[in-house]
């Protein structure tokens, strides 16, 4: 991944078929050849209810065109101590100030996965349902997101068994806002084939793939992921990306040694920028590839500090790039991204 220079090189592996259009018919695609500009996230991974937007208001003063698309988090078991209630008030209060926006949401089911079928959590999911149909906004509900991570994979037969449990649930709560994601994580395509998870075509209506590792870019499994989905006849939507800058020093040891695959402690700006470019090149070979989420946000804050500073705006140069990359005719910004979701 390293040239002789010292620089960083990414090259992407898969082939190029951007004279493929497709359209899926799946609920809030965008026409053949279109891209969803998305943008994440707004609160944490661990601190899910703490829906607030200064990054959001940063990204948007920083970037033009504005995202039509936002992500956040959820988590299938909480209910005991207000954090659902939190959530759902924040998320509606933030809605409220941007109406005509689609919502990512990614659905932790960690750790009662093995018991989410058998209707131990179904309280705490009908509120969830509701809270996201009263949203009346469209919604991709990723459930049970990366669940083939390599260090720490769902098991198979009760992700196959919770996936559509929740789904049927979320229709008999008439939330047909919300379309049902099946996500999984390209850096750890190489381990195991993610449709080993695959819970049936009937109950998915888009597929996903979380890219961060520059493995995510370079290796055929990526391609032959992305031919399955589109033999699935599922548009993809890459919910989650971003350079990650490592310190290793703030690893957890313990973490095991699949963790660290492919990763790069990434330097500089021209080393960034080379992860946007492997990135925008993926999406414009890729068509079936129809919506791109890049988190900018500030790891240093959570759960991860050693993802480091990913804020666009925080890195000299890169806001003038990345919105010129952006400036592409495929991807749809706010305005066309509202009038997709009015009309479908």
């Amino acid at each position: 991944m390293r040239q002789d220079s010292g620089r960083m090189q990414i090259t992407v592996q898969t082939p190029d078929r951007s004279s493929e259009p497709v359209d899926f018919g799946a609920p809030f695609e965008p026409p053949a050849g279109r891209v969803l500009h998305c943008w994440g996230q707004l609160g944490v991974e661990d601190r899910p209810h703490l829906v607030e937007d200064s990054e959001l208001a940063e990204y948007e003063a920083t970037i033009e065109p504005k995202p039509g698309v936002v992500s956040t988090y959820a988590h299938v078991h909480d209910t005991s101590d207000g954090i659902l209630d939190a959530f759902c008030q924040g998320i509606g209060n933030l809605m409220g100030k941007r109406p005509g926006f689609g919502l990512i949401v990614g659905l932790h089911v960690r750790p009662v996965e093995h018991v989410v079928a058998k209707g131990t959590c179904d309280e705490s999911l009908r509120r969830m349902a509701r809270c996201l149909r009263d949203l009346d906004m469209p919604v991709w509900l990723r459930i049970g997101y990366e669940f083939n991570l390599s260090f720490d994979p769902h098991d198979t037969e009760a992700y196959k068994d919770l996936f559509p449990h929740i789904v049927e649930l979320f229709r008999r709560e008439e939330a047909h806002n919300v379309a049902a994601t099946w996500c999984s994580a390209a850096g750890s395509f190489q381990f195991r084939d993610p449709f080993d998870w695959w819970p049936g075509n009937e109950y998915v209506d888009w597929a996903a793939m979380d890219v961060f590792a520059p493995i995510g870019f370079e290796r055929s499994e990526t391609s032959a992921y992305l031919d399955r989905c589109r033999e699935e006849r599922k548009p993809v939507m890459i919910p989650e990306s971003c350079p990650f800058f490592f310190d290793w020093n703030l690893v957890d040891p313990d973490r095991p040694e699949s963790f660290r695959d492919g990763l790069l402690e990434i330097g500089d700006f021209e080393d960034q920028w080379a992860w946007y470019e492997a990135m925008f090149e993926l999406v414009r070979r890729r068509p079936e590839i129809k919506a791109l989420t890049v988190i900018a946000t500030d790891w240093r804050d959570g759960m991860f500090p050693f993802y480091g500073d990913t804020r666009i705006g925080s890195w000299d140069g890169l806001a003038e790039r990345y919105a010129a990359a952006l400036s592409d005719p495929r991807f749809m910004h706010r305005q066309e991204s509202q009038d997709l979701f009015e009309h479908r």
